[in-house]
């Protein structure tokens, strides 16, 4: 077992020798726990460094170019950074569900290693390491003498959510949401895929009494930072050349966003008190594949331009000249499974008379130009819809990409399906033949 004695002295050790040589900090080693668990820290910036210090955990892609050059920006202006890849320590796999399952002592561990040098420590991370933070954030809470030496968490695009539900069906937070008191700050890109859901998990954190701040992110979505693959200097003026406009000035902007945000969490109120934890509510739940029956739920209604300017609308014309069956599919071009099931969809489109089946592609959040350079390495025989906003997909309540829907002639959705499958196949089109089936029967009796 590793006494925390024995971890403190190791890092004020390489404090000492930092100081004593005048070279910056040197990449440690940190055991924890009594499972003989281990973290492999990076170490950016020097002990000349007198700003913040930031806690950087990785997340299932492991350590990218984006985030080391965030990393040095935030060097280049005095913070000191700590970065971590909680899998690759663990040996864990990179996977969505080992993330999400991850416990807090980790973080908690480096959280009490980081308050030892005596700044104050910023705790980051993006998508669902937002949850083992959150973790590890109330962990530490638990056994802190002093809580304002942690000024809290900064989350990017963050995924608290138990997993992925059925199609349609609203999400629900993970109970770690609902114990978190101490700081939070959301920097949420404004075509990110939750920025709808956004409001709801401010109101969910505040609601326990955290004090929660949200920022937007303008014209970018998720993910933006590991869209940059080349190495690149402290200052980040040469993001122009190696990525799109919106995604440079993001990237140039976070290193003050990060710095400002741990500023306004530091004058943040730090209770000391520790919120109790919903166990059951904490455990992941587990997403179910495959076309799913919907008992009685009515399609809302939606008006969306096509790639040609023509609008469509689900409800059109009288009840007689309406197919029997419409597949609404939202997807993304930044999604390889909503892409992978673009050919079978097309097939089954083909396969099907214009009065039994209709296909209603919805793009989500994309301009119009560039889901048409995109859709032209396909041949698709129904309509591609543009919804810029993401307004029908948040009404639909559509959660994953790709979700999609099967909806009878009386507007009432019969599946749901959130993932890709193959449609062009006897199952599938045996669960549409049924409706087509009884739409006829109904129709006949109705005469």
């Amino acid at each position: 077992m590793v006494s925390k004695r024995r971890v403190g002295m190791q890092v004020v050790l390489l404090l000492l020798l930092s100081m004593a040589f005048g070279r910056a900090w040197a990449d440690f080693t940190l055991p924890y726990g009594d499972q003989g668990n281990e973290l492999d820290v990076k170490v950016v910036g020097g002990e000349h460094q007198r700003g913040p210090l930031f806690l950087w955990f990785t997340n299932q892609y492991g350590r990218t170019t984006g985030a080391e050059a965030i990393a040095h920006a935030l060097a280049r202006r005095g913070a000191t950074v700590w970065m971590v890849d909680l899998l690759d320590s663990l040996l864990l796999q990179r996977s969505n569900e080992v993330v999400r399952g991850l416990s807090g002592k980790g973080v908690a561990a480096l959280m009490t290693a980081g308050v030892k040098t005596g700044r104050p420590v910023t705790v980051v991370g993006l998508d669902r390491m937002a949850v083992p933070i959150l973790r590890g954030l109330r962990d530490w809470q638990a056994s802190a003498t002093n809580p304002d030496a942690v000024t809290g968490a900064v989350l990017l695009f963050p995924n608290l959510y138990r997993g992925t539900p059925v199609a349609g069906e609203p999400p629900s937070f993970l109970g770690i949401v609902a114990a978190t008191n101490m700081p939070v700050m959301i920097l949420e890109p404004e075509r990110g895929v939750n920025r709808n859901r956004l409001g709801s998990l401010l109101d969910a954190l505040q609601g326990a009494g955290c004090p929660a701040f949200a920022r937007i992110i303008p014209n970018v979505r998720d993910y933006f930072p590991l869209h940059l693959k080349t190495a690149q200097n402290e200052s980040l003026k040469n993001l122009a050349d190696f990525m799109k406009p919106e995604e440079a000035r993001a990237m140039q902007a976070l290193p003050d966003e990060l710095l400002e945000s741990s500023r306004l969490l530091a004058e943040a109120p730090h209770p000391a008190h520790v919120l109790p934890l919903n166990q059951a509510l904490d455990k992941p739940i587990q997403q179910q594949f495959g076309l799913i029956p919907v008992a009685s739920l009515k399609a809302k209604n939606f008006v969306l331009p096509d790639l040609n300017g023509q609008i469509h609308r689900l409800e059109h014309g009288p009840l007689d000249t309406r197919p029997a069956v419409t597949l609404v599919n939202f997807w993304a071009s930044w999604c390889p499974h909503c892409v992978e099931e673009i050919p079978s969809m097309n097939e089954l489109a083909q396969s099907y008379p214009a009065g039994q089946l209709r296909v209603l592609s919805i793009n989500f959040k994309e301009s119009p130009a560039h889901v048409a350079a995109f859709m032209k390495q396909f041949s698709v025989h129904f309509p591609v819809l543009i919804d810029r906003q993401g307004d029908v997909a948040a009404q639909w309540g559509v959660f994953a990409f790709p979700s999609s829907f099967l909806v009878d002639d009386q507007g009432r959705i019969r599946y749901s399906v959130n993932a890709s499958i193959d449609w062009n196949t006897p199952k599938v089109k045996a669960l549409i033949d049924q409706i087509i089936r009884e739409e006829k029967r109904s129709a006949a009796s109705a005469r």
